[in-house]
């Protein structure tokens, strides 16, 4: 799942340049069969702003909901 983000450029100035992801965790939950699989968050900037938040999973399962912040990993 991928959400592209917004930053209003004109209220903050962007942050200094750095590498992507700008940040990622992850975490681990057990599948329908009780077989543990990771689900992760990454999230990337453009020119110094946030520009896209994205989730994954090795899971087969589609991602449906954001994952709980108190189970992530950094």
């Amino acid at each position: 799942m991928t959400v592209d983000l917004a930053v209003a450029r004109a209220q903050v100035p962007p942050a200094p340049p750095h590498g992507n992801p700008a940040a990622d965790a992850w975490y681990p939950e057990p599948d329908d069969a009780g077989v543990m699989v990771f689900t992760g968050v990454m999230v990337f900037t453009r020119d110094g702003y946030l520009s896209l938040l994205e989730i994954y999973s090795a899971s087969s399962e589609p991602i449906t909901t954001w994952p709980e912040s108190r189970f992530l990993k950094r």
